[in-house]
């Protein structure tokens, strides 16, 4: 994932099924404060998947950590990563 100078969330969904993933709809958002929110929709083979996101984005010198939770239609969870920033 990469968040832009504007706060917009861009990236990619892969799975390590090998089966094929099609991102449907990402709208992503981390505003001056570090708060994520979002929703997203992909599909796996021919079953289709929603879920909105709400997270914070940490940053300490160049190292970005984010965690947070989600929310589909057929269950909910956490989510957490960690990166670095770039110029």
């Amino acid at each position: 994932m990469a968040i832009d100078a504007n706060g917009v969330v861009t990236g990619a969904i892969t799975n390590s099924t090998g089966t094929d993933v099609t991102v449907t709809q990402n709208a992503m958002q981390v505003d001056a404060n570090g708060n994520m929110t979002g929703s997203s929709g992909f599909t796996v083979g021919s079953t289709a998947f929603t879920f909105t996101w709400q997270g914070k984005v940490t940053v300490t010198g160049n190292a970005m950590s984010i965690q947070g939770t989600w929310t589909g239609q057929y269950g909910s969870g956490v989510f957490s990563g960690t990166g670095t920033t770039s110029n």
